[in-house]
């Protein structure tokens, strides 16, 4: 009986473990700025669709945001966190298994982006963006970003990300997916 009680703890321990993604390590990182919103915002915004009746707009964001169990964003302009970073995404791509959706690269920098397929051809479950090498194109609160790995997971229509992008004021470049 113990050995069965330990072989269930065992496997709920690496089942847990498993379940933290690699990129939050970067969350300690004084180099890194970083904002994490889980399940419980998303559930807790959707308790105002009733007082946002009048704004389609708003009600079509609180829908979205229903079928999000996670948005992480991480910036830095640091070169070796970059490097860490896109480490970080490679390792990340593979035992995944994403898929890489569109590259886009000039003179403001390079954006990558991969999904984890969904029911539809239009859903995904997860979107995955590496933006590198933005040549002094953004601050955020003073600080000078030049890389973002932004990771959302859920149930994700890429045809009405783009409304959450607004909303939250997420980077721009992730416009480029809704638009495919």
């Amino acid at each position: 009986m113990k050995s069965v009680l330990f072989t269930c703890a065992l496997a709920f321990s690496l089942w847990a473990t498993k379940a933290q993604s690699i990129f939050d390590a970067l969350e300690n990182n004084d180099a890194v700025s970083s904002v994490v919103v889980n399940k419980s915002m998303f559930m807790m915004l959707s308790k105002f669709e009733a007082a946002l009746d009048t704004e389609p707009e708003a009600k079509q964001f609180i829908e979205m945001a229903k079928n999000i169990q996670s948005l992480k964003v991480f910036t830095t302009s640091d070169k070796q966190v970059t490097a860490q970073m896109e480490q970080m995404v490679t390792k990340y791509v593979a035992q995944n298994k994403l898929t890489e959706l569109m590259r886009a690269r000039d003179k403001e920098g390079h954006v990558r982006f991969y999904i984890r397929p969904g029911a539809t051809e239009d859903k995904v479950r997860e979107l995955l963006m590496f933006v590198d090498q933005l040549s002094g194109q953004g601050q955020i609160n003073g600080r000078k970003v030049e890389n973002v790995l932004l990771t959302i997971v859920g149930d994700i229509d890429l045809n009405k990300i783009s409304g959450l992008i607004a909303k939250m004021n997420l980077p721009q470049e992730l416009n480029r997916v809704s638009k495919k």
